[in-house]
């Protein structure tokens, strides 16, 4: 913290002066002389400290090392709350005051305010210097793009899918490919960045941005095309079960009514009439179930059955065999499809099995780099990355049924990586720099855009709860996303695509950070009451 000498002096001093002059022991012109200040200067220095130091802990907040961790409490309290998570100044303000530090340090929402408005400038600042220290250098992505709305504003959001980092975050007149290529490729150009994959959903600006602006493919992602099915389908399914239930519940409830034999006995069919409608509706819904579960299972670089290679024509195959069951049961459960959600299905099977290709041509260019024997590079695509693979995926998925069988696939993996003569030969240190080199290869399969879609959502969150989100504000959530949320290991985006530590953000910004000031005291000003008449001379 920056903070004059005679400031650093009266705090280290104020424990001692003023309970010393308030015992008679010094006089205010020897405390003067001890600290270089005037005789008034130290009377009102003293004054201030005895008249704030009426509480208990009072007096750890009158030394500089109180009043550095005061400001650390207030600048992590803004940052954290204030920037991090939406909260207002005001109820800042009334929190400093419940642990009663308001009059050690400018804790009021004006001045909370303009601290926030301060470190938000300081972290753009600190995303562009370390731009800097890393620019020059070209690295291959897999980026995805989306646009978002917050009020009447567009904003675009295009993301590096392996690290996870915001390279763009901005807003914009409008979403078409001249402003998405425009703010896309200057971007880029200046970190160093190339796409070599780009995944999105079927936005016409974003296709052509990935075919005439970067030059790839332009990969569909697969949440949005299960999503559209599970919109016509599914939600038709849902509604018929519900409403099913509903007449066998009516129909048991009227034959506890009835009396008669003859009238129960033709409520009974009824009900039997009710529960085979339902049994037919619950069938259609557990083989949509299974038809969409395989969609994704089908969807990886390798085949989930026996860990063999796959490429985009045997995906593809896959995929078209779900969308003839998806007619089926559409057609048996009277489902009409009067929006051609299968025709629009069966369009996207190109782009979304493209990321398969361009992924084996992606690895396959690499590792041909390293001049390897064919006996070892046959070991190192399909041995030893299914099991790095498998490992990936059953980490990330949260669903308990892809989880058990992605890890049944990792076991398969593991025994024929065991078993191979060249694992038992091969050297620790020659593993462990294969093994890395896997990892990298395994974070390169992105299938969605669902990343993009989630920093989506956070955005909408930041603007509602913080009542509006200007472009300030904007651009420093956008570097704490790229420098302060980690994953399990601990990583930041930024760590991840530069392949380096970063500065630690709040430490960064508490070195940058002028100490807090003092509260200002306010004069009291007594309202004047309109009730009581001033007495006037006749």
């Amino acid at each position: 913290m920056n903070m004059s000498s005679a400031e650093s002096v009266r705090r280290r001093d104020c424990e001692v002066y003023p309970y010393m002059f308030q015992s008679g022991k010094l006089s205010l012109r020897k405390i003067g002389a001890a600290i270089n200040l005037t005789k008034d200067s130290v009377f009102r220095s003293i004054a201030a400290i005895l008249k704030r130091n009426n509480n208990p802990e009072s007096h750890l907040w009158e030394t500089e090392v109180g009043k550095a961790w005061l400001d650390r409490l207030v600048i992590a309290m803004v940052y954290e709350f204030g920037i991090k998570g939406n909260q207002g100044a005001d109820r800042m303000s009334d929190f400093c005051k419940r642990i009663r530090i308001e009059k050690h340090i400018a804790v009021s929402p004006s001045r909370l305010r303009e601290t926030r408005r301060e470190i938000e400038k300081l972290v753009v600042e600190f995303q562009q210097a370390q731009e800097k220290v890393h620019k020059g250098k070209k690295r291959d992505i897999i980026a995805a793009g989306d646009e978002t709305w917050l009020g009447d504003r567009t904003l675009l959001v295009l993301m590096d899918l392996v690290s996870g980092y915001l390279v763009l975050e901005t807003e914009a007149e409008n979403r078409s490919y001249a402003t998405w290529r425009e703010k896309a490729e200057s971007r880029l150009k200046e970190i160093g960045l190339q796409v070599k994959h780009f995944i999105s959903d079927r936005g016409k600006s974003l296709i052509k941005l990935a075919t005439s602006g970067f030059g790839v493919c332009a990969g569909a992602d697969i949440f949005h095309a299960q999503y559209d099915i599970s919109k016509w389908l599914g939600r038709s399914l849902h509604g018929k079960i519900s409403r099913a239930s509903k007449q066998l519940r009516e129909a048991l409830e009227k034959e506890s009514t009835l009396k008669t034999a003859a009238k129960i006995e033709i409520q009974g069919q009824k009900i039997e009439q009710c529960k085979k409608k339902l049994n037919k509706i619950d069938a259609g819904k557990k083989a949509y179930d299974k038809a969409q579960h395989a969609i994704s299972t089908a969807l990886h670089i390798f085949s989930i059955r026996d860990n063999t290679a796959q490429n985009s024509e045997q995906v593809e195959n896959q995929l078209e065999d779900e969308a003839i069951h998806f007619e089926q049961i559409a057609q048996e459960q009277s489902v009409p499809d009067n929006k051609d959600v299968i025709g629009k299905f069966r369009r996207q099977f190109k782009d979304l099995v493209s990321v398969v290709d361009a992924w084996w041509v992606w690895t396959t260019e690499n590792l041909s780099e390293f001049k390897l024997p064919d006996n070892q590079r046959y070991w190192l695509l399909y041995v030893l990355l299914p099991v790095i693979y498998w490992h990936h995926q059953f980490q990330k998925t949260k669903n308990p049924e892809m989880k058990n069988l992605y890890k049944a696939s990792w076991h398969k993996a593991q025994a024929v990586y065991a078993d191979h003569p060249r694992t038992r030969t091969i050297s620790e240190a020659d593993l462990k720099h294969w093994r890395s080199w896997g990892e990298w290869a395994s974070n390169n399969f992105h299938r969605a855009s669902s990343a993009v879609e989630g920093r989506n959502g956070v955005l909408s969150q930041c603007y509602r709860n913080g009542r509006g989100l200007n472009n300030t504000r904007l651009s420093a959530l956008t570097v704490v996303h790229n420098y302060d949320t980690r994953r399990w290991d601990g990583s930041t985006p930024a760590e991840r695509l530069y392949g380096e530590k970063s500065p630690d953000l709040f430490e960064w910004l508490l070195k940058k950070t002028d100490a807090l000031p003092l509260p200002r005291i306010r004069k009291k000003w007594d309202a004047p009451n309109p009730l009581i008449i001033q007495t006037v001379a006749a």
